[in-house]
């Protein structure tokens, strides 16, 4: 296992150092080209269209800083077959979809297609609440990428592309280009896997970003690439083949950049281009969900009582202040968590944490901590964290209030779950982390986190399988995470006695 995990790292930071000196080499070529351009600019020009028709293949990728690469055996990939010369070959493209005709394409049902459409004869109507916040969640076979998206700068290519999502426009769809030293991998073509591909059937106008940043989802609206996206895994962008049309949709999530670096890891030169090439792996993805949260819920959410203990309730993530007291201090609660490493269930301590644990019950039943990463694994302090739905990462902003200290000169002893906190007194929120194994009595002489709760033995299993998964960062300070990477699908409440 170990040896497995110093092979990615050793993977990841050759596609880094392959990228610098790519980085390099275009500097340097560049220095050159201003010396020679007028001379050779009408050749370079027609040798550029010819070659560019000839060899054209879409996409590119990237690879990134300091985040943890999952473990590329895992997932749905399968193995894509060699072709001539080594260089594997695309998987074919998923079965036909269907198609919508009509002035204005209606906003596909929230629960989901009645059946898959790939071509439209016109753009979709507004389906997006102007209101509310949207995220894109990638399931892809290498993990699950979150992005933010980004309403205010481009309403009308956000709500294509949650249209499109929401058709299964992209279910099914390969990663089809990647190129380390352009920072980024490409997708989004149903009807080939491939760059050449015929796109929805409409094209929308929407502005080129300002600048290029790490973690950006750019779509391209209009062109030869209408349709297709490209996930960026630098501050620098350097496409190595035209994409038309290109804004920025969105910000990936701190957690989820590590699944576009295994894509790049798994990158192979194409070698009939200078350039470019795919993963080795077939990297698919499954499908792409549109989730909405609530920024600003007054008016529209009564949040002044409690919410359904049958989590019927929507999710909300912001609030305008502590939770009031739903849990009944006579009955006993437990809370389930459902992550795609197991199940884990926590009995709550609201004999001596009521505060906290009502706090957390709270949450859970507003479903706020779903779909969410437990992004934090450190074998040396024996714990995992998790509960941060904005970023998936320590900074994350919180519930918009925080809660009482319950209490000082806690020990720490592995299936407890604690309060994550400040240096500051009273700075908890929403954050939690398991303690995992004996080294979590490192964190005894401080004492400040509040335990809540206790897992059983069964539940503690699956923490520690979780923590063994643990894969360093470079230079984080907190750690790393686990890989694969590790997703709280939901926490439900379950009331007893």
């Amino acid at each position: 296992m170990a040896t497995d995990k110093r092979q990615r790292q050793r993977e990841r930071r050759q596609v880094a150092q392959q990228r610098a000196k790519v980085t390099e080499s275009r500097g340097r070529f560049r220095s050159r080209g201003v010396r020679v351009a007028l001379i050779a600019a009408v050749i370079v020009v027609a040798v550029v269209i010819v070659w560019w028709y000839s060899t054209r293949d879409g996409g590119s990728d990237d690879t990134s800083g300091d985040v943890a690469i999952s473990d590329t055996t895992q997932g749905d990939g399968a193995d894509v077959a060699p072709g001539a010369g080594g260089f594997p070959d695309l998987p074919p493209p998923p079965g036909p979809g269907g198609e919508l005709t009509g002035e204005v394409t209606p906003c596909p049902d929230p629960t989901g297609p009645a059946f898959r459409v790939t071509s439209f004869e016109s753009a979709p109507a507004q389906c997006l609440d102007p209101n509310l916040s949207y995220s894109a969640v990638f399931d892809t076979s290498l993990g699950q990428i979150r992005v933010a998206l980004d309403q205010e700068a481009n309403p009308e290519a956000v709500n294509a592309f949650a249209a499109l999502a929401g058709y299964g426009y992209y279910d099914g769809t390969a990663i089809f280009y990647s190129d380390p030293s352009g920072g980024y991998i490409q997708g989004g073509s149903p009807h080939t896997n491939n760059a050449d591909d015929p796109g929805p059937g409409f094209t929308v106008a929407a502005s080129e970003p300002d600048e290029y940043r790490q973690g950006q989802l750019l779509w391209s609206g209009e062109g030869a690439s209408t349709g297709q996206f490209l996930l960026l895994a630098f501050d620098e962008f350097l496409p190595s083949q035209p994409v038309s049309g290109l804004t920025s949709l969105g910000q990936i999530s701190d957690g989820s950049l590590a699944v576009v670096l295994d894509a790049l890891v798994l990158h192979v030169d194409n070698p009939d281009t200078a350039f470019g090439g795919r993963p080795s792996e077939s990297v698919i993805v499954k499908s792409i969900s549109i989730q909405s949260t609530d920024p600003s819920p007054e008016g529209s959410i009564d949040l002044s009582g409690c919410p359904p203990a049958d989590g019927s309730g929507p999710q909300v993530l912001d609030f305008d202040g502590p939770q009031p007291t739903c849990l009944d201090a006579s009955k006993q609660y437990t809370a389930v968590f459902d992550t795609t490493a197991g199940e884990m269930r926590v009995a709550l301590d609201m004999a001596n944490t009521p505060i906290t644990a009502n706090n957390f019950a709270v949450l859970a039943r507003y479903h706020y901590y779903d779909n969410t990463l437990l992004f934090r694994t450190d074998p040396g302090i024996g714990i995992i964290q998790g509960g941060a739905p904005h970023t998936n990462s320590p900074s994350d902003p919180g519930p918009g209030y925080t809660i009482p200290d319950e209490g000082a000169g806690f020990t720490y002893e592995p299936g407890q779950i604690v309060m994550a906190r400040t240096a500051a007194p009273n700075s908890a929120s929403a954050q939690f982390f398991f303690a995992v194994n004996e080294n979590t009595a490192l964190l005894n002489s401080q004492g400040t986190y509040v335990v809540f709760g206790q897992m059983d033995a069964e539940s503690l299993g699956v923490a520690e399988a979780i923590l063994a998964s643990h894969v360093d960062q470079p230079g984080n300070r907190l750690g790393g995470a686990p890989e694969p990477q590790v997703i709280v699908n939901s926490v439900t409440i379950e009331e007893t006695g």
